[in-house]
């Protein structure tokens, strides 16, 4: 049957029922589009390496007003070797304050934002990291009824040490990115 057949055939109640299919597609997609942004990522985009608004990630996660900023933890950390000329310029957690850390230290779960800078270009960026210890990721998924977590850039730890957690976010800083590794490591990759 063509269209035109179709048509001279259709009686006037088979085109409510068009139009209300019509307008039931139509609702279900505005519906879509706007529960879509109910639950997008702050940042707008999920990737860890995307160059964002520093004072806006900062802002925004800021846990407590009197606790130490994340440019002060950053600088009460030492110097590190293995980040050449890199210099972290924030450093700080989503809920908690990084220097009291969590109320239990073998329960801990939470989003480490750091700034990097490289004084020799002036190029900044942000390096996010899920870190948790596995008591905490057990509270997780029990607390919200989830069958899974996925985190990209994850770092578990037995216990909440901060120095370890510093330790073991430049480790993946320093294995992560292309500007430590060696002329003849980015030419083997190529």
């Amino acid at each position: 049957m063509t269209v035109p057949q179709f048509l001279a055939s259709a009686t006037a109640d088979d085109g409510v029922k068009l139009v209300l299919l019509v307008a039931a597609a139509i609702g279900l997609l505005s519906l879509g589009r706007w529960s879509s942004r109910l639950g997008g990522d702050p940042e707008g985009s999920s990737s860890n390496n995307v160059p964002v608004d520093e004072q806006d990630v900062a802002d925004r996660f800021q846990p407590d007003p009197l606790a130490p900023g994340g440019d002060e933890i950053a600088a009460s950390f030492p110097s590190d070797p293995s980040l050449g000329t890199i210099r972290m310029k924030k450093f700080f957690f989503e809920k908690i304050d990084a220097l009291s850390g969590p109320p239990d230290y073998n329960v801990f779960a939470d989003e480490l934002h750091i700034e990097l800078s490289d004084p020799d270009s002036g190029y900044t960026w942000w390096q996010s990291y899920f870190v948790a210890t596995p008591q905490g990721l057990s509270q997780i998924l029990h607390e919200k009824a989830w069958k899974y977590l996925h985190a990209p850039e994850i770092l578990v730890l037995p216990r909440y040490d901060l120095e370890e957690i510093r330790r073991a976010a430049v480790s993946r800083i320093v294995a992560d990115h292309e500007f430590f590794k060696t002329k003849s490591e980015s030419e083997e990759a190529l």
